[in-house]
Parts: structure tokens; C-alpha cells; sequence
């Protein structure tokens, strides 16, 4: 009997290529096959929701596979984290229709990035948080959220060797909050392009610290034009939080913004 198994996965990015399996490192998707084959007993493939990057962090990554076996879905995370390094933890496994698909049938994603705002750094968060020394104002990065949310050509927050023809994606909400030392940026939307959320923070920073006008973020949305903007925020900020496949999205969302 064959099942699809829908795993929550978080991990660290620091020490790995991406998720995806590439030829030039460890992929967090080629350690998952390796201990999922071993616990099946036979190969496994499994498909990633999202493509995060080298660098770049998980708390809610999605990824299924198929299983043939009678090993029951509630033991598959204590059994696979025995087998995988400890900045990799699959954190849940559910059983999900043969119909199922982890990435086209996902309804939004929630990213986060984190900024360390202060004076100095800290060793804890080095490889988690962008630190920022520069004071940066909050109410002139909020007011350019409006210019960055709903359905645009994002092909000005993306990479140009990203190999897309189609730049158009929805993003419905941007969230700045401070916390201490840390400023988090809060991105949901439908999808994402190659590196647009760290191109979307570099250009709030940018605002932030009066080197862009709202005005220069909004002739790059409607041009298009990538030499507009300056900063891509570096990848140890960023982090996949969620993926969504139902009205949860939208009803998540309105909660972490009360």
C-alpha cells in the first residue's frame, strides 16, 4: 500500500545550498532523501513547497513523498530525526490524498525577515538576523508598504538571471514591527520570486535610512527597473514561516497583526 506523506520541516540554512537538491553542496532535500529512504526501506523522493535558498532558514517548510510500508505517520518524525543533523528536525507528518500537491495547491506563504537594529551585534544571532547599525524610521518604511502590496510585476525585486518570464504576484501585507534590537518584516502573498523578499526588506531598509524616496520605489514597480533600487538583504534573515493551503491563511494573518 502506497500513502502520501505530508512532512512540516524547520531547519537552519547556514551549513546548506538551498533546499533543493544542486550540484555544488549539501541540499537540505538531498539529507531528507538519504534518512527517509532508510526508514521506508526503499528510495525516496520528496517534492519541496518552496525553494528556499543557501542561507536561508525554515520554521513551516512542506514537503510530501510516497511511502510504501505499514511504518504508522506518527512515528516518521521521531524515526527521520534520528538520522538527520541537528539543524534539520521534521517537526510533523500527516497522511495527505494521492490528489495532493504541496506547491500548487498552496493558497499563500509567509516569510519573515530579521533585522538586528543596534548599536552593536551579538554573537547569538549571527548567522540568523542581518545586523543593521544605521537608525532606520519605522513610520517611512511603513508608509511604502502600500506601493509594494497587491497584485504587481514584482520583475524589479527579483534577480535577473532568475529566468522568469512571468513577474506577476500578489502580495497581500507587509508587516514592520520592532522588538527590542530586532526589526521583523513580515511578508504574505501567493508566491515569491528568486531572492524578492531580500530584494523587498533591502529596499525597506533603503526608505528606512533615507537612501530611496517612496517615490523612487514607486518608479521601479512601474518600470520594472532593478538599477532603482540598491540593497538585497542578505540571506541569514530570511525565514520560510508558514505555507498555507486553506482560509487559515488569511484568518493566521489577521491574528499575528492584532
Amino acid at each position: 500500500m502506497e500513502r502520501k506523506i505530508l512532512l512540516t520541516i524547520a531547519y537552519k540554512g547556514t551549513n546548506y545550498c538551498g533546499f533543493q537538491r544542486q550540484p555544488n553542496g549539501v541540499s537540505v532535500e538531498a539529507l531528507l532523501n538519504e534518512a527517509l529512504s532508510k526508514i521506508a526501506g526503499h528510495p525516496v523522493t520528496i517534492l519541496g513547497a518552496s525553494r528556499t535558498d543557501a542561507g536561508v532558514h525554515a520554521l513551516g517548510q512542506r514537503a510530501t513523498f510516497l511511502l510504501r510500508g505499514r511504518i504508522p505517520t506518527e512515528r516518521i518524525p521521531a524515526a527521520v530525526n534520528g538520522l538527520l543533523p541537528g539543524d534539520i528536525v521534521v517537526t510533523a507528518a500527516e497522511e495527505a490524498s494521492a490528489d495532493f500537491h504541496c506547491r500548487y495547491d498552496a493558497v499563500g506563504k509567509h516569510y519573515r525577515y530579521t533585522v538586528r537594529n543596534a548599536a552593536l551585534p551579538s554573537p547569538f544571532d549571527r548567522e540568523t538576523a542581518y545586523f543593521f547599525p544605521g537608525d532606520l524610521d519605522t513610520a517611512a518604511m511603513a508608509a511604502a508598504v502600500p506601493l509594494l502590496t497587491g497584485e504587481r510585476d514584482f520583475r524589479a525585486f527579483t534577480a535577473s538571471n532568475s529566468g522568469r518570464t512571468n513577474f506577476i504576484r500578489r502580495l497581500d501585507d507587509i508587516a514592520i514591527r520592532r522588538g527590542g534590537d530586532y526589526l521583523h518584516f513580515d511578508f504574505w502573498g501567493n508566491g515569491f520570486l528568486y531572492k524578492m523578499v531580500r530584494s523587498l526588506t533591502g529596499a525597506l531598509i533603503d526608505v528606512g535610512r533615507g537612501y530611496l524616496s517612496r517615490e523612487t520605489i514607486a518608479a521601479a514597480v512601474k518600470s520594472g527597473d532593478r538599477s532603482l533600487l540598491s540593497l538585497t538583504a542578505p540571506a541569514m534573515g530570511l525565514c520560510l514561516i508558514k505555507i498555507y493551503y486553506d482560509d487559515e491563511y488569511f484568518l493566521d494573518k489577521e491574528a499575528l497583526l492584532r
